[in-house]
């Protein structure tokens, strides 16, 4: 067979390549010592020089950059891949999803709007000064939180304690129209020039329209009733000012309380938690009142689960006159509910208040007046002849 006949002569080829050495061996005679040492030292010189040019190649392997291992992982695409990715992402999910919240911002963003608005005013600052992520979250839903927190707790209030019109949102026709229709009449020096406990309205900050004007006093009035509740509980008698005179720590105080409506008209926090302030003080009053025997006057009919509500519900009930304007502080004894800019319809059982747009309407007002007598430059020294009362209370 073929196979057979080549092993056979590859096995007598080598084995005739094996004798003819060994006869060459045996020939020539032992092997030279000389040539040895020879060998040894040429084998000894290649190696140092091989150490050498490694040792050099490191020195310059150390001054090159770093390598910059830029491999990927070959993405694997299968459809038994796929699977096991969907089974593990869901695994994680449900992982996940059991997992605690360890926070209130945790919570998803409609539970956790629900649980703010129904915190009170005062709690929402409390809340603010918890971190600086709960602050946050507040601040940037400031309209929306206020707004269903007056719709739910003080619709009555609001209606009759309204915001000024900043200065800075006016255009210049209402501008003018204002200047010729008041004129000096408004200055900082005859404002409120027989009220002791409000601080007359900056121009340069609200608008001195009739309608605005009476909205920072009825704000103002507010944090001075408030501030003098535990007076009128103790029985404590308010400090009195003497006609003509001004202490010091009037002036002090009620530069205090204006600042607190001038934060009220940037923030709606501020305005919300005035409205709270004014409640509260309603609730002390008609309690105090109530249980003074000797004063039979009718007041409202206020119940301690109206109290505990913290709502003004029990306001929208029949019951006195609410515009009792404290001309004084010697009034706060005897003021219960002071909410003005609303009248009772009896024949419709029911309170109605004065619109929301009457800045709007008066200054309408104004510039129709001006309209019709541009060269009239007198200046009217009585507001109340050009915006008649029945319009305001």
């Amino acid at each position: 067979m073929p196979t057979t006949t080549s092993t056979s002569r590859s096995g007598r080829h080598s084995r005739s390549s094996t004798l003819s050495d060994a006869s060459a061996v045996n020939a020539a005679g032992p092997p030279d010592i000389a040539n040895t040492t020879n060998i040894a030292a040429n084998n000894t010189a290649k190696t140092k020089v091989k150490a050498t040019v490694l040792y050099e190649d490191a020195a310059d392997a150390d001054e090159l950059e770093p390598l910059v291992d830029l491999t990927q992982a070959i993405p694997l695409h299968s459809k038994k891949t796929d699977r096991k990715q969907k089974r593990r992402e869901k695994k994680e999910a449900k992982r996940a999803s059991t997992v605690p919240p360890r926070g209130m911002l945790d919570l998803p963003y409609e539970l956790l709007y629900s649980i703010i608005t129904l915190l009170e005013p005062r709690e929402l600052f409390v809340v603010c000064r918890v971190s600086k992520s709960l602050r946050d979250f507040i601040l940037s839903q400031e309209h929306l939180i206020t707004r269903d927190i007056i719709a739910w707790r003080y619709p009555s209030i609001s209606k009759c304690f309204r915001l000024p019109v900043l200065a800075q949102d006016l255009d210049e026709n209402a501008r003018r129209a204002l200047n010729e229709a008041y004129g000096d009449a408004l200055s900082p020096r005859r404002v409120n020039a027989n009220y002791k406990h409000v601080q007359s309205p900056d121009p340069s900050l609200v608008c001195f329209c009739y309608t605005c004007r009476l909205r920072w006093i009825f704000l103002c009035i507010i944090v001075d009733f408030a501030h003098w509740q535990d007076h009128l509980d103790s029985g404590v008698q308010i400090p009195t000012i003497p006609r003509g005179a001004d202490p010091d720590w009037n002036k002090k105080l009620v530069a205090e309380h204006a600042q607190v409506v001038v934060k009220a008209l940037h923030s709606q926090l501020w305005y919300v938690r005035l409205l709270q302030a004014h409640l509260t003080s309603i609730t002390r009053s008609i309690r105090r009142n109530t249980a003074n025997q000797g004063n039979r006057r009718c007041r409202f009919r206020m119940t301690p689960s109206d109290v505990a509500s913290g709502t003004d519900a029990f306001l929208d009930r029949s019951g006195p006159p609410t515009v009792d304007f404290p001309y004084n502080r010697d009034n706060y004894d005897m003021l219960e509910v002071f909410m003005p800019s609303r009248s009772w319809i009896k024949d419709e059982q029911k309170w109605v208040y004065v619109p929301a747009d009457q800045h709007e309407r008066e200054l309408r007002l104004l510039e129709r007046q001006r309209l019709e007598s541009p060269s009239s430059t007198a200046v009217s020294q009585t507001p109340g002849v050009l915006v008649p009362r029945s319009m305001i209370f």
